[in-house]
């Protein structure tokens, strides 16, 4: 049996009755009723997952890969600047570098696919495919075999840091031209018109824009991807990050940890899983609203309320880092809090 297999049948939903239980103890509180809000939702989410949940180690998963419709003129920068931001990640030199270093997470960067045969010192290598999936303009991005390897990939990274005691995790990605490859896996998805779907990624232009929806719609017309099978949606139209990340929610589910959600290509990994498993996001938690336009749907589609609006549209995971000490906060308030006294 594959590790995808096992897990999807191991994933089972939280505690509800230690939601429950945690729910009217928040209500004995010295504390106005529900006058935390989200932070209290977000604590009793937390109870269901672990009944004493408490933040032990902080991790932010970033899987990288090149993707072949980047060939296609879709996004302001050449496929190289993968590496480039990957170089400057595993130095400590990056926008999401900086944020862990900032709120005490480890990063851990995987490369799935980057196009050089480089060898980058800090960064896991699971090379899938050397230079990166093909052009879903032209084809399939992958094989099926590839999408379910590179989706084991993530379930097996997260088992690795649960076992070094990491129980708190964020996923993000680095890959040019993945607001494309997730655009066309929303459309997918939610069969919404691209128009809303499909965003301004890394500064694209008017005519590039249009040009993107041109390739978007290309890629689903031309793969024909089943809608009710995630795998063949990854496949056909998504990346290797997108499918890693997919198996980054999966491992969370499995091993009973939270999660927290980035932007668009990082939900978009967030609904696959979802669609393969609805308990899956039993253990996510959303973060911002970002600002390419398909990410408001997937915060829909999710039923999700995001924690913050920061107006950000970068991805590497550095909105859902941001939401740690939330996390941290929430677990702790039955904790610290006294409890209202009888008067």
């Amino acid at each position: 049996m594959h590790l995808l297999e096992e897990t999807l049948l191991a994933i089972t939903g939280v505690n509800e009755e230690n939601q429950k239980n945690q729910k009217e103890y928040i209500a004995t509180l010295l504390k106005t009723p529900d006058g935390l809000g989200k932070l209290e939702k977000m604590n009793i989410q937390l109870s269901g997952i672990e009944k004493e949940y408490r933040v032990k180690k902080k991790a932010v998963v970033v899987m990288a890969a090149d993707n072949g419709v980047e060939e296609e003129g879709v996004s302001a920068s050449k496929r190289v600047i993968t590496q480039y931001v990957v170089e400057a990640m595993v130095a400590g030199e990056a926008s999401i570098s900086s944020l862990c270093k900032s709120l005490g997470s480890e990063l851990f960067v995987i490369d799935l696919g980057i196009d050089s045969t480089r060898v980058f010192k800090g960064a896991i290598t699971h090379k899938i495919m050397p230079t990166g999936t093909y052009n879903i303009r032209k084809g399939p991005a992958m094989s099926r075999e590839q999408a379910i390897e590179a989706i084991e990939v993530g379930i097996d990274i997260v088992r690795e840091l649960v076992e070094k005691d990491y129980n708190l995790f964020a996923v993000g990605e680095m890959g040019i031209g993945n607001t494309t490859t997730s655009s066309a896996c929303l459309k997918a998805l939610t069969n919404l018109p691209l128009v809303e779907l499909v965003g301004y990624g890394s500064g694209i232009d008017e005519r590039t824009l249009g040009l993107k929806i041109a390739v978007v719609e290309d890629a689903v017309r031309i793969n024909k991807p089943d809608v009710n099978d995630p795998i063949d949606i990854i496949q056909k139209l998504g990346g290797l990050d997108i499918a890693a990340m997919t198996g980054v929610y999966l491992g969370a589910a499995r091993y009973k940890v939270p999660i927290v959600l980035d932007g668009l290509i990082s939900g978009v990994s967030a609904l696959l899983a979802y669609r393969m498993n609805a308990h899956a996001r039993d253990y996510m938690i959303p973060s911002h609203i970002s600002e390419e336009p398909g990410a408001k749907w997937i915060m829909e589609a999710l039923c999700f309320n995001p924690m913050l609006h920061m107006n950000m549209k970068l991805g590497e995971g550095s909105g859902a880092v941001l939401v740690f000490p939330l996390v941290e906060a929430a677990s702790n308030l039955t904790r610290d809090i006294r409890v209202y006294p009888e008067v």
